[in-house]
């Protein structure tokens, strides 16, 4: 028998994993054992029967659990007999119970214990009444209990009572079936999964699962403290450990697991004053890897689960400010090149695992993001040249303006200078990756046609500077970068300007690139604070504000209307 075929045969629901801890020898009658048993311990009973439960019994010794069953907690256990459970069957789950416990991994969390002890105890009494039931096992497990199995193991003998509980046993050990959560740590081929996320496993107490004994010094204690398993990353990545809902996982074998791991580090460079910065260095690109695999089947009906899958990490479209941007979702997961194309399909109690050693989620459909930041945004403006610009107002667009649809939100940000001084305004630009090549835009609102704002306010562009700043590795603020008009627009000159003066056209919501392919050297993914920052600032000369004598309308206006500001992963043009 080996672990890793331990669960092939066991069909059923499992609950998060329990542990107990005995706070007193009192029990109240929940927890007494039958009266009617033959004054022997469970732990009495195993040991004695060295011919049908010695190989049951070394187990429980070399994991301790001969001392718990011969406390007078209370506990049901289906003990395996020897003619299908063998001494070598017993060494190599003691083995492995030691080889993970060298490798400090807490019994809790250990596989022997969680994979096999635990699943053949219960808490409390449990018993056979000829109609079928489901008992929770000390790892959670809901088990089938009928009158003569649990699960897949035929009982032998049964409800037989002793001091502490009773004792059942059974022809064949009960095969443990593992959900997605625990499957990572079972499969060799995926186990470097496993082993990231098992780094943040906790056992909180859950004062409902528990039983209290009562009350000294004004605070209850318990008779039974019920510690319940949680793991940060679900809230990253969805309760795959949770048997009430069912869920898909396109789990990388260990081989992309090891290809991706370090292509994607270098994305995920904080500057060394960041808190925490060496635990988001690791943790980040394990996790960008990780995202956007898992996929509830509430979501993902078989309806439409052929066209497009929607992973737990995606918004759903409704919610959506962006229509066009469907991260963490694909399209046509079943067709050649899709995301399930070539998994190898793994069943688990509460869903099932796609094995993927050829990976096809595109990190452009998932953490490499286009970031877009709205003009009007008070959250990402960083501030004003107070002694040249006023107030900035952020403006709507009124559903009868024919730039309605065109403008994003329809809102965008008017900025003005006091007098004819150069209007300056900041934004902070969040969720930036290091050593990534991004094109940088700023899109306008077109002038005349949205507001007079007090006064006669004519079709002309806009002419402006910009220049970004961001965060050295060493934490401090680099001095702003001046930006120059790309060459992309050299054969535009007269219309979108040279040098560092940049112009729009005027009359349309107009899309102005200010760089290509910008790299900086560190990230503010997923942090509060953004540490790169785009300034803007109006550059018009006397000549600018002069009016045309053919229109007798001024060559530009110095007042910006900033709709939003786009920073787009960059793209290399394909050769012809």
């Amino acid at each position: 028998m080996k672990m890793t075929n331990i669960y092939n045969k066991v069909v059923g629901l499992a609950l998060a994993a329990l542990t107990f801890t005995a706070c007193s020898d009192e029990w109240d009658d929940h927890y007494s054992a039958p009266t009617a048993s033959d004054g022997m311990t469970i732990w009495q009973t195993i040991e004695m029967d060295q011919a049908n439960l010695s190989n049951f019994a070394k187990v429980l010794k070399a994991t301790g659990y001969d001392k718990a069953l011969a406390s007078s907690q209370v506990f049901t256990v289906f003990a395996p007999v020897n003619a299908q459970f063998t001494e070598a069957d017993a060494n190599e789950i003691i083995d492995l119970y030691e080889q993970q416990k060298a490798a400090n991994i807490k019994d809790r969390d250990n596989r022997a214990i969680k994979e096999f002890v635990h699943n053949h105890l219960a808490l409390y009494n449990y018993s056979t009444s000829g109609k079928a039931d489901s008992i929770t096992m000390m790892n959670g497990k809901y088990l089938l209990m009928t009158d003569n199995k649990l699960a897949n193991s035929t009982m032998l003998t049964k409800n037989q009572l002793k001091s502490n509980g009773v004792m059942f046993t059974m022809e064949e050990p009960v095969d443990f079936f593992p959900n997605v959560f625990e499957y990572m740590s079972v499969d060799e081929d995926i186990d470097s999964i496993g082993k990231f996320m098992s780094q943040y496993n906790q056992y909180d107490f859950n004062a409902s699962e528990s039983v209290p004994g009562g009350i000294i010094d004004g605070k209850t204690w318990y008779l039974d403290s019920v510690k319940v398993l949680t793991n940060e990353l679900f809230g990253e990545l969805g309760r795959i450990n949770s048997e009430d809902s069912t869920y898909w996982m396109v789990a990388p074998t260990n081989k992309v697991w090891n290809e991706l791991v370090p292509e994607y580090e270098p994305y995920f460079n904080y500057d060394s004053k960041v808190e925490k910065r060496d635990s988001l260095a690791y943790t980040e690109p394990r996790l960008a890897l990780l995202r956007g695999t898992v996929f509830s089947r509430t979501r993902n009906t078989d309806a439409s689960i052929n066209d497009s899958v929607l992973s737990v990490n995606a918004t759903l479209y409704a919610y959506r400010t962006y229509k066009d941007l469907k991260y963490y979702q694909y399209e046509k997961p079943f067709a050649e090149g899709g995301i399930f194309d070539g998994t190898e399909v793994v069943a688990c109690s509460n869903g099932q695992v796609l094995k993927s050693d050829d990976w096809h989620i595109d990190k452009k459909q998932t953490f490499l993001q286009t970031v877009i930041v709205e003009g009007e945004s008070r959250t990402y403006r960083d501030g004003i040249d107070e002694k040249t610009t006023a107030t900035p107002t952020e403006m709507s667009v009124a559903t009868s303006n024919p730039f309605y649809n065109k403008v994003s939100q329809h809102k965008y940000l008017l900025v003005n200078p006091t007098a004819q001084s150069a209007a300056e305004v900041r934004f902070k630009i969040p969720n930036v990756l290091s050593n990534v090549g991004y094109d940088l835009y700023v899109v306008f609102a077109p002038t005349g046609t949205l507001e007079t704002f007090g006064q006669k306010d004519y079709d002309v562009p806009v002419k402006f500077r910009a220049a970004y700043s961001y965060h050295k590795e060493d934490g401090s603020q680099a001095s702003y970068v001046n930006l120059t008009v790309p060459d992309i627009y050299k054969d535009m000159k007269d219309v979108r300007g040279s040098g560092q003066d940049f112009q729009t056209i005027a009359g349309q919501v107009d899309t102005v690139m200010l760089g290509q392919n910008i790299q900086f050297p560190t990230c503010s993914w997923g942090l509060r604070d953004p540490q790169v920052l785009l300034r803007l600032r109006t550059a018009l000369r006397n000549a600018d504000r002069q009016l045309n004598p053919d229109t007798k309308i001024p060559n530009f206006t110095d007042r910006m209307r900033i709709d939003c500001i786009i920073l787009k992963p960059h793209e290399e043009e394909s050769a012809e």
